[in-house]
């Protein structure tokens, strides 16, 4: 049950998080301080992304104290890192893009101000992987160091 609810969290966040560009590109009628409403699209989807996080939280924990071979722990928490370093390379190489394209001043920010422009460099597939990877590394180290109940003891 706690799958199906992970899949439900991701999908619908992720749905969320890419659409944030929509409300970054629509210009209000009247003028707002920084030009756009992508504020508004923060604020609808960040409660589903932090349920998505910790239902992803909660997953990766019950699966790694349930697991009962210590390599394959080990051997996910490895794997996750060598995903996190992926990520972080794909986001910065992505960054890096979006920046040149707009102006050759700004290609050594790391935080470029979030305006219509930029929004993409913040909200893409890659930057929730990578949240959602943390996560789910920081989940598995907490399973593996605590095991918690095994699997014989588990409530039905």
């Amino acid at each position: 049950m706690i799958r199906l609810s992970w899949f439900i969290s991701l999908g619908i966040s992720l749905l969320g998080f890419l659409i944030i560009g929509n409300f970054f590109t629509i210009q209000p009628e009247e003028p707002v301080s920084n030009g756009s409403l992508g504020w508004i699209g923060i604020i609808l989807v960040l409660p589903f992304l932090l349920l998505s996080i910790f239902i992803t939280f909660r997953y990766i924990l019950t699966l790694t104290r349930t697991a009962t071979d210590r390599l394959m722990k080990s051997l996910s928490i490895v794997a996750g890192v060598l995903l996190i370093g992926v990520l972080i390379f794909f986001s910065l190489d992505y960054k890096n893009d979006i920046l040149a394209a707009l102006d050759e001043s700004s290609v050594g920010l790391i935080f470029p101000k979030l305006n219509e422009y930029t929004y993409t460099i913040y909200f893409n597939f890659y930057t929730f992987a990578l949240i959602h990877t943390i996560i789910g590394v920081i989940a598995a180290v907490v399973g593996a160091l605590n095991p918690g109940m095994k699997k014989e003891e588990l409530p039905e």
